[in-house]
């Protein structure tokens, strides 16, 4: 069975399990958005190489992940404000059409979780970094959190933590692109360790301040697994 998503480039990575909230203006993405509502069928996300959201030469990344509305809004002169979640990642085979919108034929990717005798442990060690990350950045950001748990299932305990990790979206979508669990685990565990040790010297006033990590800097982390 032929698979076919309508393609959403965005500067911004989305993950399996993750929501993403977005403001629907543009005349081609309002008429996407408005027949996925209509048949109930996905879109995909896709991290635009360029960093550039509008135009026609647009460079889409070839691994995204098909999202389902969740929530929507109506808003004037036909704009929507939408609520989607992540549910699967799936690499782009081939553009079968460029207009009005980018449709692609995908092929949907599993997700091995790879060395599984090495998951036990990473999980562990994922948790514990993950808790320090979060108290460090939010240290400086401002807020409070309890220690987080992260799920069971490796894959999905992989995603969430990427979800979360303020990193550019050049680093997210290579960790979407990592093929098994156990893998992006191990990645996002260095990843974790080197920007925790930043964040803490920022805090410490040893290494110069992110303007991108200011107390008004947003941090809603919405993940689901069901």
């Amino acid at each position: 069975m032929e698979n076919k998503l309508a393609l959403f480039p965005l500067n911004t990575v989305l993950v399996p399990g993750a929501a993403l909230r977005l403001h629907v203006f543009e005349e081609r993405y309002k008429e996407m958005i408005g027949t996925c509502i209509e048949r109930s069928e996905a879109f995909g996300v896709v991290f635009e190489r360029r960093g550039r959201e509008t135009g026609e030469d647009l460079e889409p990344s070839p691994v995204g992940t098909a999202a389902l509305i969740r929530e929507l809004a109506k808003l004037p002169q036909g704009r929507m404000f939408i609520v989607s979640r992540g549910i699967a990642r799936f690499r782009v085979d081939e553009i079968a059409g460029r207009q009005p919108y980018l449709l692609a034929r995908v092929s949907y990717l599993a997700e091995p979780l790879g060395a599984q005798r090495d998951i036990p442990v990473l999980k562990d060690v994922a948790r514990e970094r993950f808790d320090d990350y979060l108290h460090a950045l939010l240290a400086i950001i401002g807020g409070d959190i309890d220690r987080v748990e992260l799920p069971e299932d490796a894959a999905a305990a992989s995603y969430l933590v990427a979800d979360a990790l303020q990193v550019p979206p050049v680093v997210k979508q290579r960790l979407l692109e990592t093929q098994t669990a156990s893998d992006r685990l191990r990645l996002e565990i260095a990843l974790m360790e080197a920007e925790t040790q930043r964040l803490r010297a920022i805090k410490s006033g040893e290494a110069p301040p992110d303007p991108s990590l200011t107390p008004s800097t947003p941090f809603d982390v919405r993940f689901s697994i069901n």
